[in-house]
């Protein structure tokens, strides 16, 4: 049986109707590891070119420029290696709904959402979240992730779920979910 963490059980009265719990059909969906170590390897050679080429010595303008680097892909680094130390899954969807761990801090019923869409941005991916006007202020959205659909609306609006550093990608995450909501009805 998967570790739970905080959060992870709807609050009391918050079931269904029908009587789904979260881990009625729950899809675990883990870390992609290696395109994660990817990304952090790259985000400390940015961040050991930048400190480098600032140690090199220059103008005020160049040493600005490559302190903002410096801070840019060491944060990234930084994150990157948070996610890669995630032990629990990343994403779960079950008939009940969904609990991205990165978003939210407990489950989304499909009963709180109006519609679900996909956004393409480059090689990016995005399912967008789109929460019923009535259910969206008690939805267990994190700060960052209600800051970042803020800055949505320009774009659609929702709550943009990355498909970036689930193992599969964007159709692991669109499998999972018609999987899910088949066995809902």
């Amino acid at each position: 049986m998967p570790r739970r963490g905080a959060g992870e059980r709807p609050a009391a009265g918050a079931e269904p109707a029908g009587g789904t719990r979260p881990d009625d059909g729950r899809i675990d969906l883990p870390v992609a590891r290696g395109r994660l170590a990817g990304l952090l390897a790259a985000a400390l050679a940015f961040t050991a070119g930048c400190a480098f080429a600032l140690a090199g010595g220059g103008g005020a303008v160049r040493a600005g420029l490559l302190g903002i680097g410096l801070a840019f892909f060491g944060l990234g680094a930084l994150a990157a290696l948070r996610d890669l130390l995630r032990r629990d899954p990343v994403l779960s969807v079950s008939a009940y709904g969904l609990f991205d761990r990165r978003l939210s801090t407990d489950w989304i019923p499909w009963s709180a959402l109006d519609w679900i869409s996909e956004v393409d941005m480059g090689r990016q991916g995005f399912l967008c979240l789109h929460p019923r006007a009535d259910r969206a202020a008690a939805l267990p959205w994190t700060r960052r992730a209600r800051l970042t659909a803020a800055l949505n609306r320009v774009l659609g609006g929702g709550y943009w779920l990355p498909g970036q550093g689930v193992r599969g990608g964007l159709p692991a995450i669109r499998d999972a979910v018609a999987r899910a909501r088949r066995g809902r009805r």
